[in-house]
């Protein structure tokens, strides 16, 4: 018996260790007035955030990611998603609540729809698992 109680202790305590997400790419969407705004897609390793990318940054007919004329406001907000690499999902979402912090972001970027669609990747769930 105390063979087996330690056993149990011991296998709740290594996965107390391991990632509460699935390891993985993850894809969420911030969607406002029937308009896809952020599309973002990351990696999660450990809860790790890593590999971070746009798939959509659009607002009011102006795409963002291929216009020029934005491309300022584009560096910015690419500078919010930057931002939460290396950090576990948790500080990371939570660092987006106050984007004047962030270097070379500025409080003009709408972090909170980097953050809600970050949230909505985690929410969905792993879109491709890691092997």
């Amino acid at each position: 018996m105390k063979k087996l109680i330690t056993g149990i202790f011991i296998l709740g305590s290594l996965t107390a260790f391991a990632g509460q997400f699935r390891d993985g790419v993850y894809r969420g969407v911030f969607v406002s007035g029937q308009e896809t705004q952020v599309e973002v897609q990351f990696k999660l390793t450990d809860d790790v955030i890593s590999a971070t990318k746009y798939r959509t940054l659009f607002y009011k007919g102006q795409d963002y990611l291929k216009n020029e004329s934005l491309k300022d406001q584009k560096e910015k907000f690419e500078a919010a998603l930057n931002s939460t690499q290396g950090k576990k999902i948790d500080e990371a979402l939570e660092t987006l609540y106050k984007p004047e912090d962030i270097p070379r972001a500025g409080a003009s970027v709408r972090a909170s729809k980097i953050r809600a669609a970050m949230q909505n990747a985690i929410n969905n769930g792993v879109y491709t698992p890691d092997k």
